[in-house]
């Protein structure tokens, strides 16, 4: 009986402590967060707090970073944005004037390599023109027409903007976003993934929501440590594999994804089409640029569909349709797919090493120079 008594005691205790924590959060959580704020960016869990949400195109970097620990394939790099929100050298400030935009996913943002060693930070360095780097992990068409649409619409300025077309844009254009008629993206099936509450809970209670983030992170870091293989053949995580096969596939229905082939495809090339109306009505340059994923060196052709689709696009509406396909593909001719895929890749990943950036800033350099 007295050890159940202290045992409630103890529960009453604790109950107590959280509802405390919570209400100290709810009113000072932002302040705390922001007063630790340097030194969180030194540690290996800051991306919580520099991938935020944003209101009309989904998500975006904060600005001001210096994130000087970030986790890397091969250890860590150091992430940082000016004052805009957009990739760049570090504690850089500009206006909203800009001769290039470059915007993609995590390709064209750069992960996981320092801006001054990705395609976007050699162009910019080579060729002395002013750009920003819009790319951002996870982004596809809709979040392309939006984000683009929302910064002219904030008084950004582009003489061009070329957009880097990712392979896994297919996927998460048709099973992660929803786009309405203003331009704003939201996800799909927000109710079954309990979105809105898990805003306001990330909203109103952001110094619980990081720490929680922490101890998911350092048990995700804990498992990731165990080497995925011990000889040189790559080894993919089967969501990378499920996002690349749709350009080989030999059925336009493909299991785990929403939309068939051509109907998906449709869907954002009449995105696509919009932002080129965009463009076209402030007088902005178009270029679009594809590129292989070591999947597609293995198990595609050189004419992908990937390429024809975006290749059909470009017709009267792009200034260049940049096509890095065949580069890889005769270098992997040349040599092996293995050789090719270790030189330019990450391993076990489908993201570009250093090597294979100064491989796509080479060909920009050349066609704008």
């Amino acid at each position: 009986m007295i050890f159940l008594k202290k045992l409630f005691n103890l529960a009453k205790i604790i109950l107590i402590t959280f509802i405390f924590s919570l209400v100290i959060d709810f009113f000072l959580g932002s302040k705390i967060l922001k007063y630790f704020d340097d030194y969180f960016a030194k540690s290996q869990f800051y991306e919580r707090l520099v991938r935020i949400d944003h209101p009309i195109y989904h998500h975006t970097l904060r600005a001001n970073i210096q994130y000087t620990n970030n986790v890397s394939f091969l250890g860590t790099y150091e992430l940082c944005t000016n004052n805009h929100g957009f990739k760049s050298k570090c504690n850089e400030v500009v206006d909203k004037n800009f001769e290039f935009a470059f915007i993609g996913d995590s390709f064209t943002e750069g992960t996981p390599i320092e801006y001054e060693e990705s395609f976007v930070g050699i162009f910019t360095e080579a060729s002395g023109y002013k750009t920003a780097n819009l790319g951002i992990v996870s982004y596809s068409p809709k979040i392309y027409l939006s984000k683009i649409n929302y910064l002219i619409d904030e008084g950004f300025n582009f003489d061009h903007v070329v957009v880097f077309i990712d392979i896994s844009d297919f996927y998460d254009d048709t099973n992660f976003y929803s786009i309405d008629e203003s331009l704003k993206v939201t996800e799909k099936y927000s109710k079954k993934k309990n979105l809105k509450r898990r805003k306001f809970l990330r909203n109103n209670f952001p110094l619980t929501n990081f720490y929680m983030f922490v101890l998911k992170k350092y048990k995700f870091k804990s498992e990731e440590d165990k080497e995925l293989s011990v000889n040189e053949n790559p080894v993919f995580t089967d969501k990378v594999n499920l996002k690349a096969k749709w350009t080989y596939s030999k059925e336009d229905r493909m299991e785990k994804y929403d939309l068939g082939i051509k109907d998906g495809n449709q869907i954002m090339v009449s995105h696509m089409e919009k932002l080129y109306e965009i463009l076209s009505q402030n007088n902005i340059k178009l270029s679009l640029a594809v590129y292989p994923w070591p999947h597609q060196l293995k198990n595609d052709v050189v004419n992908s569909i990937h390429v024809k689709i975006w290749q059909e696009f470009c017709k009267n509406k792009c200034e260049n349709f940049i096509n890095y396909f065949p580069i890889f593909f005769d270098e992997m001719n040349n040599s092996s797919f293995l050789e090719t895929y270790k030189k330019n890749y990450f391993k076990n990943d489908p993201h570009f090493n250093k090597i294979g950036h100064k491989v796509l800033a080479n060909k920009l350099i050349e066609i704008f120079k």
